[in-house]
C-alpha cells in the first residue's frame, strides 16, 4: 500500500489534500493514516504547511481582490482571488470559483442551523451569499463581476463571526491554500481590481442612478 502512495498522481493527492494532515514535527505528511514524505508534493504551496503550524498563521480577513479566467480540463471558467492575511499579518491569494463558495456556504447552514435561522430567522447571524444564476454561466465575466462586491461583502460578514464558525473547520478549510492554488500571480499595480472601497462607491453611484419617483 505504502508503494502505491509513492506511486499516486500529484493530482490525485490534489483532490485528497483535505485529508492530508502535518505531523507534529513538520515534516511528514498523513493521508488516512498511511505517512508519506513531503517530497512526493514539493509543489504543496509553502502557506499551506505552515497553516497548520499554529494560531500566528491562522486567516485573520479576506477579501475578493481580482478575477481571473482558468482554462480547465473540459471547459473555461472564472476564478475570484482571494487575499488572505494571517494573524501574523502574512498575505497570500488563494483562488475560488462561486461554486466553492457555495458549497461552503450550504455545508455552514446545515452545521449551524440557529445561525443559519433555518428554526428561527431573527436568530440567523450568517451572512447572506448571492443566489445562483440559473440563466447565467460562471465562464461569462459580466457575471462573476456582478457577483464579486457581495462576495467581498461576504467574506467581511464571515470574518467577523464568532469564533465557533469563523474557526470552524468548514471555513479554515475554505481560506487555506490548496494544491491548486499554487498558480503565478501578481497583483495589477493599479491595486485590488475589486475592493471595499470601490463596492461602496459602486453602491452609492447605483443608489443616485436611479429614476427619482
Amino acid at each position: 500500500i505504502l508503494s502505491s502512495v509513492r506511486h499516486t498522481p500529484l493530482k490525485f493527492l490534489e483532490l485528497a489534500t483535505s485529508r492530508l494532515v502535518l505531523s507534529d514535527d513538520g515534516n511528514d505528511l498523513k493521508l488516512t493514516g498511511i505517512s508519506c514524505s513531503v517530497q512526493f508534493i514539493s509543489k504543496m504551496p509553502a502557506t499551506l504547511r505552515a497553516s497548520q503550524a499554529g494560531d500566528h498563521m491562522y486567516p485573520a480577513a479576506a477579501t475578493v481582490v481580482d478575477l481571473i479566467k482558468h482554462r480547465g480540463t473540459v471547459n473555461k471558467y472564472y476564478m475570484y482571488v482571494i487575499q488572505v492575511t494571517t494573524m501574523d499579518s502574512t498575505m497570500y491569494y488563494i483562488f475560488r470559483r462561486y461554486s466553492a463558495f457555495n458549497t461552503l456556504h450550504e455545508n455552514l447552514e446545515e452545521k449551524f442551523p440557529i445561525e443559519a435561522g433555518s428554526i428561527n430567522m431573527h436568530d440567523r447571524t450568517l451572512p447572506y451569499l448571492p443566489p445562483k444564476k440559473y440563466g447565467g454561466r460562471s465562464s461569462v465575466r459580466s457575471v462573476a463581476e456582478e457577483r464579486a462586491p457581495q462576495l467581498i461583502t461576504y467574506l467581511k460578514e464571515l470574518c467577523a463571526l464568532p469564533k465557533k464558525i469563523y474557526h470552524d473547520d468548514l471555513v479554515r478549510a475554505f481560506l487555506r491554500q490548496q494544491l491548486h492554488d499554487d498558480l503565478p500571480y501578481e497583483l495589477p499595480s493599479t491595486g485590488p481590481v475589486f475592493s471595499e472601497a470601490r463596492t461602496r462607491s459602486s453602491s452609492l453611484k447605483s443608489v443616485s442612478s436611479k429614476p427619482k419617483p
